[in-house]
């Protein structure tokens, strides 16, 4: 029962890498650099995350979860409540990315971090 348990979280990390790559392969991570100037101040230059500014880290996070996030910012799925002003902020700087290929492109150099 143990050899298949841990076969079977193998082949799901693998499962979730080989997915995970798919995204980041769909973006310019050269492009991203420059969009992600504006998430540094913020999230930090190495993407590890802010207590000062309560930006979480972005390193080692799934491209799925990223991309997902950005794309709920700016529907306004989040950042919209009156007392979320964390959120607020960061629903204005997903605003900045101009369309779906941005966020990949982003996406794509906090992967490269």
């Amino acid at each position: 029962m143990k050899k298949l348990l841990n076969t079977s979280a193998l082949v799901l990390a693998f499962g979730l890498a080989t997915f995970s790559a798919a995204f980041a392969a769909d973006g310019d991570k050269t492009k991203g650099a420059s969009y992600y100037a504006v998430c540094a101040g913020c999230h930090g230059a190495d993407g590890m995350g802010m207590e000062a500014t309560n930006a979480p880290r972005l390193q080692g996070q799934f491209d799925w979860y990223l991309i997902r996030q950005l794309k709920n910012y700016q529907s306004g799925a989040r950042g919209v409540h009156k007392e979320d002003i964390y959120g607020a902020t960061m629903r204005g700087m997903a605003g900045t990315l101009p369309n779906e290929q941005a966020i990949l492109d982003v996406v794509a150099y906090i992967d490269s971090l």
